[in-house]
Parts: structure tokens; C-alpha cells; sequence
């Protein structure tokens, strides 16, 4: 790792002290918090739970990001491993060490998988038995998740490099960067595709713009805000992935949606950069797009519903004392897990929570939704497959 990254903090330290700064103060001031008791679980019914990996150290956890493809569920370790499981009997078909650690998850291509790790490798391995096919090595840890699109796998290292390689061999295809930064968390929002546009961002604060096929920037928009005290309070990674909405009302310039922890969610015009709104609120978990509505999990417990017309608040409902995963749609409810082992169910239209399950997993990966199933990877490293039984 080069010299400059002299401070990569794991994401659960900085949710941990996030939670500690945002109650501190007088203490006539603090409001403990009520757990929602709806009266009613979430309905859900678990088909299968297969055993992929271990639970990590303190204060790390597994990949947030797995892949599902028709018939097969991918997965990647803290420990460095890689499987692929049967989506409908949850038995697994290979498991696969690749390195020390896998850090942003893993990505599926028609023949390949692919899983970027701690020590800057990113490995293809076949998707029919798990061989290693390629393996293309850069300076640093590759912090998100990989993005396959047409023939280029995309990621994102620790120090502030996106890398578009051959998804045939693992050759560079192009670079693009921006400064690296002193205090860094160990993970980066996953480059997404939109047409001809990678919207790529780093933790300066900074979101990119480029052309997928030779990564010049197109437009750039900075989120930085120089406030707080201390090194951590000023922490300006962008973790989320961007939300592309559908066309607006004029049918001409569609809107991506971009949040950051230091306290901002905006909508920005995809094709030139321009802001229509800016909400202030901070989280580092992707929203969900649901019709005219941005849901979106804060950092101090919340899930907020967000007008996509005009970025004001509908409703606000506080859910957990811990750190949400991303919301996800499951038929007409909003799911979302924390790290307590609480899995919740909310109306989207009043914000209302009307199921609640409890367990000992600790939910930090975001959920998936499969059709009428719900996927969820804990940091106990059990994958779990649940089917709708009421909503």
C-alpha cells in the first residue's frame, strides 16, 4: 500500500463512531431510542441457509455486494473466498480461495465471476467450476465492488484510481484518478453504468463522469464540505452507489441520485452534471427509486422518504440504534436489516414499520430482492434464501 494511505478505516469503525458522535452532547438532550413494535413479523420464509464463511474480526465484515444470476447465487469472503451456490436448494456448487480477503463483492459475467481483494488483485474465475482463468494485479486494495459492462470489468482502488479492464484477459483498457487522501474507509461505491456514462466516486468528496470506453471525464461535480474538528469529521467518501432515475417530466435529461455521509443527497442532471436539488441527509448505503420516492437508510438509524420531484422530505421514521443496510422493494413494502439482527418492514407510503423480525445475524450486506425472494448475506457469513409467505 503507498505511503500516503496511511489511515484505511474499516466501514464498521466509522458507522460505530458515527453513532457515538451523533449522541453525544448533554444528556438531558438524548432521546433513547424505542424499538418499533409493529405486532407482526415481516412474513418471510426461509427456504434455505448454507454456511459460506466465518465471522470476520472486530469491527470488519464480509463484502456487501453478491451477485444472482437465474440460476446461481455469488458470493465473496473476508477470508478470501469465493462461491457459487444453487439459488433454488442453497447447496453449493464450488467454493474457491482466491486471496487474503475479498473487499467490495463480486460481479458476473456470461462466463466468468469476478472478485476484487485486499492485496490489488482482481481474479476472473470461470463461472462453471470456479477456476481461475486471469489475474490482473494494481497498487492497492480494490475498495468496491467490480462492474461488468460489455467487454470491461470496472472498479475502484483505495487510492482514488478507477480501472476498466479486458474482461477477456484482465489487461488495462484505461485508468482515471483523482488525489488519494490521508484517512480513507476501506471500501468505495461500485462504478455504474448508464449507457456510455461510468459515474464513478472517490473519497475526496469528488463524482466523475466518464466515457466507458476510454475514461475521459465528462463533467465532475465535487460534495465536499470542509467541516468538523478532527481528520474523521471531515471524512468525505462517496460509499454509495448512484441511483439512475427515468426521464423527467420534459422527456430530455434523465436524473441521478448521490448521497454522501457528510450530510447531502442530491439529484444531478445524468448527462451534464447540473443540480436540480440538493436534501440534506447523510448516508453511505444506496437508495432505493421507487416511483416519485427515494428511500434512503441514514447513519443515525433512520429511513427517509424522499420526493424525487423536488428532494423534500415526505416522512422520516427512526428504525434501529444501529447501521441500516440499503432498503430494498419486496412486493408493496420497504425492507431493511441493521447490524442487531433486526429485520424491518415499512409502508412506503407513511413510513410506518409493520413487521419486525429479530435474530442473531447481523444484517451489513445490502438484501436482494429475486423476484418474489429475499437474499440475504450476514456477517456470520451464512447466505440465507427467503420466500414471501404475506406481506
Amino acid at each position: 500500500m503507498g505511503g500516503y494511505l496511511k489511515y484505511p478505516i474499516s466501514l464498521l469503525w466509522v458507522l460505530l463512531l458515527v453513532a457515538g458522535c451523533s449522541s453525544s452532547g448533554d444528556k438531558d438532550d438524548i432521546i433513547s431510542f424505542v424499538e418499533p413494535k409493529p405486532g407482526r413479523s415481516v412474513g418471510l420464509k426461509r427456504e434455505w441457509r448454507r454456511n459460506i464463511g466465518f465471522t470476520p474480526d472486530k469491527y470488519m465484515s464480509h463484502p456487501r455486494q453478491i451477485a444472482v444470476t437465474e440460476e446461481d447465487v455469488f458470493v465473496g469472503t473476508y477470508g478470501g473466498k469465493v462461491a457459487r451456490v444453487n439459488k433454488k436448494s442453497g447447496k453449493t456448487v464450488w467454493r474457491e480461495k482466491v486471496d487474503v480477503g475479498v473487499v467490495g463483492g463480486v460481479a458476473v459475467s456470461d462466463d466468468l465471476v469476478f472478485a476484487g481483494t485486499i492485496n490489488g488483485k482482481m481474479v476472473a474465475l470461470s463461472r462453471e467450476d470456479g477456476k481461475q482463468i486471469w489475474e490482473s494485479s494494481v497498487a492497492t486494495t480494490i475498495a468496491s465492488a467490480p462492474r461488468v459492462s460489455d467487454d470491461k470489468v470496472l472498479f475502484t482502488t483505495l487510492d482514488n484510481r478507477t480501472y476498466a479492464l479486458s474482461i477477456t484477459n484482465g489487461k488495462i483498457q484505461w485508468t482515471h484518478s483523482t488525489v488519494p487522501v490521508t484517512l480513507v474507509v476501506k471500501g468505495a461505491a461500485t462504478p455504474v453504468v448508464n449507457g456510455e456514462i461510468v459515474y464513478v466516486g472517490y473519497s475526496t468528496g469528488e463524482m466523475f463522469a466518464l466515457n466507458k470506453e476510454n475514461g475521459k471525464v465528462i463533467w465532475t461535480k465535487d460534495f465536499s464540505r470542509l467541516t468538523g474538528r478532527s481528520e474523521f469529521e471531515r471524512l468525505q467518501d462517496l460509499d454509495a452507489e448512484v441511483v439512475v432515475g427515468k426521464l423527467d417530466s420534459d422527456n430530455l435529461i434523465p436524473k441521478i441520485y448521490v448521497v454522501n455521509h457528510q450530510g447531502s443527497i442530491k439529484a444531478i442532471h445524468a448527462n451534464n452534471g447540473g443540480e436540480v436539488w440538493d436534501t440534506k441527509f447523510s448516508s453511505i448505503r444506496r437508495p432505493l427509486l421507487w416511483g416519485s420516492q427515494l428511500f434512503v437508510s441514514g447513519l443515525g438509524g433512520y429511513v427517509v422518504s424522499i420526493s424525487t420531484e423536488d428532494g423534500l422530505e415526505v416522512w422520516r421514521t427512526e428504525v434501529s440504534d444501529g447501521y441500516l443496510s440499503a432498503p430494498v422493494r419486496l412486493g408493496n413494502r420497504i425492507i431493511v436489516g441493521d447490524n442487531k439482527g433486526r429485520l424491518l418492514s415499512l409502508d412506503p407510503t407513511s413510513g410506518r414499520v409493520v413487521g419486525l423480525d429479530k435474530s442473531k445475524n447481523s444484517f451489513i450486506a445490502d438484501p436482494v430482492v429475486d423476484r418474489a425472494a429475499l437474499l440475504l448475506w450476514t456477517n456470520k457469513g451464512e447466505l440465507v434464501r427467503y420466500t414471501v409467505d404475506e406481506l
